[in-house]
């Protein structure tokens, strides 16, 4: 992976963290209950109750507010093998912002002309999910990949593995269907706006299918 695209996964990571952070930050801050009430012109209304009136919100972790998506796939045609598992945790910290991280394993296998080829690829991202509206989202996520390959011939020793590193920045629209009583299925489209050594994929539209689901 060049120095430029990793820069720019950087930077994106950095920025949508320390945004985050701030958001959070002001989810509580609201106005208190009976800031605005009228004065009254007795004495005694001109202290309001500081346990009823002016009692802190409680804060703290919320179960409910967890998204949980246990992603995996498993596919075999004549030849070729593929099983892949990447689970999502997030958290949805204000009503329109979602949060979360990501890893992904995929192993590989596939064999043709009297060769047989063997990857494994290992990952990571993080991701921030916009409601503007309902379940409707807009999705962005930089992602860095390490892709490790070889090959065999059938009457030849393994190769040691290759090694590759690479990343994605990804972005789609989507909406959250509604399966169960905490429980969605994410329909969405999505397109890698960057380019990397392994997939030549700039600008493709792909779709994304994915269930996830609360505490």
């Amino acid at each position: 992976m060049n120095q430029k695209t990793s820069r720019l996964i950087l930077m994106l990571c950095l920025f949508l963290s320390s945004s985050l952070m701030l958001l959070a930050q002001t989810e509580d801050d609201k106005p208190f209950a009976g800031s605005d009430k009228k004065k009254s012109n007795t004495v005694t209304s001109e202290e309001p109750n500081q346990t009823e009136s002016f009692a802190p919100k409680k804060k703290g972790f919320d179960k409910s507010k967890l998204r949980i998506g246990p992603n995996f796939g498993v596919g075999f045609t004549t030849g070729y093998t593929s099983i892949s598992l990447a689970p999502v945790v997030g958290y949805r910290i204000m009503k329109y912002i979602e949060p979360g991280i990501g890893i992904s394993y995929q192993y590989q296998n596939q064999t043709y002309s009297g060769i047989t080829s063997e990857a494994h690829t290992i990952g990571g991202n993080i991701y921030v999910k916009v409601y503007p509206w309902n379940e409707f989202f807009i999705y962005l996520s930089p992602q860095i990949y390490n892709f490790r390959y070889r090959e065999k011939y059938v009457r030849g020793p393994k190769q040691s593995f290759g090694n590759l590193t690479y990343g994605n920045v990804i972005v789609g629209i989507g909406y959250n269907v509604k399966v169960g009583n905490n429980s969605f299925l994410s329909l969405g489209l999505t397109s890698n706006i960057i380019k990397n050594q392994l997939y030549n994929n700039t600008y493709q539209i792909q779709p994304m299918i994915g269930f996830n689901f609360g505490l």
